[in-house]
């Protein structure tokens, strides 16, 4: 389970080949209005998936876009539970989804939920970012905002002088 933090090459190789069968198979099917048919297809398709299976998520993106941080955890919880329960959803994103990106769902979902505490000031902030780091070792943003949290606590803990202990 590694996460890469940049598309996926088989992820984008795998939604080239289906977007390419749809297309032709709809021109073959229709020689006149075959890719209009199978374009619409395709984004029927790709937006109902992605709303199916990923509402919550989506819907998380959506507060984070418009900074309720509080209104994203639990869209993100929501989120991180359904996919650690469909592993598979989330390994076959590419195919089911047509979603070539690098990260899993799930592990987004953790970012996603230390980001919000970490905007929010609390010290689950560090939990889902240690867990997100467990779970995926060569996750880049995991790595960095744990090294920043941990700095920044250290920091806290100097200030604050050696009788005093800052979460």
């Amino acid at each position: 389970m590694t996460g890469t933090g940049r598309m996926s090459r088989f992820g984008l190789f795998v939604v080239v080949v289906l977007t390419a069968v749809l297309l032709a198979g709809c021109v073959v099917l229709s020689p006149a209005r075959g890719l209009q048919v199978g374009g619409s297809l395709l984004m029927l398709y790709v937006l109902l998936s992605r709303l199916i299976f990923t509402g919550d998520h989506q819907l998380a993106l959506w507060h984070l876009a418009h900074q309720e941080y509080e209104l994203a955890i639990p869209r993100l919880e929501a989120s991180f539970e359904y996919f650690t329960r469909r592993t598979w959803l989330d390994r076959l994103r590419f195919v089911l989804m047509l979603s070539p990106t690098g990260y899993r769902y799930r592990e987004m979902a953790m970012l996603g939920l230390g980001y919000c505490h970490a905007q929010l000031g609390h010290t689950e902030a560090l939990d889902w970012y240690a867990r997100c780091h467990a779970a995926y070792p060569h996750n880049p943003t995991a790595k960095a905002a744990l090294a920043l949290l941990r700095q920044g606590a250290a920091l806290g803990r100097r200030a604050a002088g050696p009788d005093v202990r800052v979460a």
